[in-house]
C-alpha cells in the first residue's frame, strides 16, 4: 500500500509539473504565433523563461540529480509550478500592455513620416552613426590584434582574456556590448519607418561584431544576449506599425525572410563557437563532455530557483530584512549582481561562496528567486505582478518612441532598457538605487519630454494638419 501510495504521488507530480511547464511553453508559442513582433522585442525574456523552466522540470521529475556547482543532490519536487505561475504572470501582463486596441492607437498617431517635417540637407543622423561604429569596431580589432593575443587560436576562456590581456576598448564593449547592438538594431531597421529599405550597412557592422566575439573566446550566452537585442527594434516597427494602413506588411516580412543566410550564418557560428570551446579550448574534459552538458544545458540553469523553492516553499525559511540589507546595504560586492551574492550565500558554505564571487564567477538565475526571498511564497507573487507590470509597459514605451523615430530617446533610452531587461532574467535590483542609473533615468526623461516639444513645434509649423496627427499622438499613454 505504501508504495502504491508512493507511486500515486510521484505520478501526480509528474503530471502536475508537466501540465504547468506544458501550458507555459504552449503559451510562449501562441503568442509568438499571433504577434511575432511581440516574440522579436521579448526574445531575450521568452528563450531564457523556457529554458530555465525545462531545466527546473528536469531536475522535479529526475531528481535526485548531483549539482557540481551546489555540491549537493537537489530534487525531486514541484518547484516548476511555482516558477511557471510566475512566468505566466509576465506573460499576461505583456497580452494586457500590447492589447489590439492599444496597437491600433499607436499606429494611427504614429502614422506619418517624420523625416517629412524635416528641412533638407540637414545632418545625416544615419551616416554619422555608421562612420563612428565603424571607426570603433576597426579600433576594437587593432586592439585585439596588437596585443599579440587571441583566444580563438591561443585556447584561452572569454573571462581569462577580458582579465589578463583585454584592453581599453574590450573592457567597453564587454560593458556596452548589449546596449551596442540594440542600437544597430535600431539604425538598421528603422528606415523602413520611411518607407525606405534595411539599412544593410548596420547589419554588416553587428556581422562583424559578432565574429570579433569568436575571436576573444565567447560562446553561445554572449551570443545569444547581442541578437536578442539587436532584434528588439524589429518587434517594435511590427508591433506599432502593423496595424498601420501606410505600412506594408507583406513587404516588410519580405525583407526579414531574406535574411535567412546572415541568420543561419550566425547560427553556424554560434554552433562552431560552441563546438571548439568544448572539444579543443576544454579538450581534456572530452571524456566528461555529456556529462558537463547535461548540468550547463539541464541543471545549472535551474539549480538556483530550485534551492528557493526548498528554502521557501518547502520550509518557509526567508528572511526579508536580511535579503533587503544584502541586496541594498551590505552586499559582499556591491558593484555587481547582489542578488546573486545573496543565493549564493545563501545555497553554499560562505567561505566556498564568496570565493568563487572573488573570482568573478556568479551562477545562473536571480529572478523570481529575489522576489521570493523578499517576499515568502504569497507576497512574493505580489513582487512578481509589479515586476511584470514595470517589464512590460516600459516595452511599450520603448516600442512607442521607436515607431515614433524618437531616436534621442531611444538612445537615452537603451541604458535603463539594458537593466530591465537584466532584472528579469538574473534579479539584479542593486543597479536601480545607483546614482548613475538616477542619472541615467532623469536623463531619458528629459530628452523624452524636449524631444517631444521638439516635433510638436517642427510639425505644427511645418503643416497645418500636423495638429491632429499630434492630437492622436497625445491619446496614447507611454
Amino acid at each position: 500500500m505504501g508504495a502504491l501510495l508512493w507511486e500515486s504521488e510521484t505520478l501526480l507530480s509528474l503530471l502536475l509539473n508537466a501540465a504547468v511547464t506544458l501550458l507555459v511553453l504552449a503559451l510562449i508559442v501562441r503568442i509568438s504565433l499571433s504577434q511575432p513582433g511581440l516574440l522579436f522585442l521579448t526574445f531575450f525574456f521568452f528563450f531564457y523563461c523556457a529554458w530555465r523552466l525545462v531545466s527546473v522540470f528536469y531536475i522535479d521529475v529526475f531528481g535526485p540529480i548531483v549539482s557540481e556547482q551546489l555540491e549537493r543532490t537537489i530534487g525531486p519536487g514541484l518547484a516548476a509550478v511555482p516558477l511557471g505561475a510566475s512566468h505566466v504572470l509576465v506573460l499576461l501582463m505583456l497580452l494586457v500592455s500590447f492589447h489590439p486596441q492599444r496597437l491600433k492607437a499607436l499606429a494611427a498617431a504614429s502614422n506619418f513620416k517624420m523625416s517629412s517635417f524635416l528641412p533638407t540637407g540637414r545632418l545625416d543622423l544615419f551616416n554619422l552613426a555608421f562612420w563612428v561604429i565603424l571607426l570603433f569596431e576597426v579600433a576594437l580589432w587593432i586592439e585585439m590584434l596588437t596585443r599579440g593575443t587571441i583566444p580563438l587560436f591561443s585556447k584561452i576562456e572569454r573571462l581569462d582574456y577580458s582579465r589578463q590581456f583585454g584592453g581599453f576598448l574590450h573592457g567597453r564593449l564587454m560593458d556596452w556590448g548589449p546596449m551596442l547592438a540594440f542600437q544597430l538594431g535600431l539604425l538598421f531597421a528603422t528606415p523602413v519607418l520611411r518607407g525606405a529599405r534595411f539599412d544593410y550597412r548596420f547589419g554588416a557592422l553587428f556581422g562583424s561584431l559578432m565574429v570579433y566575439l569568436l575571436f576573444v573566446g565567447h560562446r553561445f550566452s554572449s551570443f545569444f544576449l547581442y541578437f536578442s537585442f539587436f532584434i528588439m527594434p524589429m518587434g517594435s516597427i511590427v508591433l506599432g506599425r502593423s496595424k498601420a494602413a501606410a505600412f506594408d506588411n507583406l513587404a516588410f516580412y519580405r525583407m526579414l525572410r531574406a535574411l535567412w543566410l546572415p541568420v543561419a550564418g550566425l547560427g553556424v557560428l554560434v554552433l562552431g563557437a560552441l563546438t571548439y570551446s568544448y572539444t579543443v579550448v576544454r579538450g581534456a574534459e572530452s571524456e566528461l563532455l555529456q556529462a558537463k552538458l547535461t548540468q550547463r544545458l539541464l541543471v545549472q540553469q535551474g539549480e538556483m530557483w530550485w534551492m528557493t523553492y526548498e528554502r521557501v516553499f518547502l520550509h518557509g525559511d526567508w528572511n526579508a530584512p536580511l535579503a533587503f540589507v544584502k541586496l541594498f546595504l551590505d552586499p559582499f560586492n556591491p558593484n555587481r549582481n547582489s542578488t546573486m551574492q545573496l543565493l549564493m550565500e545563501l545555497g553554499l558554505p560562505i567561505e566556498r561562496a564568496h570565493a568563487l564571487l572573488d573570482l568573478g564567477v556568479a551562477y545562473t538565475g536571480g529572478w523570481p528567486e529575489v522576489l521570493f526571498e523578499l517576499g515568502g511564497p504569497v507576497n512574493g507573487f505580489i513582487l512578481v505582478v509589479l515586476s511584470a507590470i514595470m517589464f512590460s509597459e516600459f516595452l511599450f514605451l520603448v516600442t512607442r518612441c521607436i515607431v515614433e523615430q524618437r531616436y534621442a530617446t531611444c538612445f537615452f533610452l537603451t541604458p535603463i532598457l539594458y537593466a530591465v531587461e537584466v532584472y528579469l532574467t538574473s534579479g539584479m535590483m542593486n543597479s536601480f538605487i545607483q546614482l548613475t542609473f538616477m542619472t541615467k533615468l532623469g536623463a531619458a526623461i528629459f530628452v523624452y519630454v524636449l524631444e517631444d516639444r521638439w516635433r510638436a513645434r517642427l510639425m505644427v509649423s511645418a503643416s497645418p494638419g500636423a495638429g491632429q496627427a499630434m492630437a492622436l499622438e497625445k491619446e496614447v499613454t507611454p
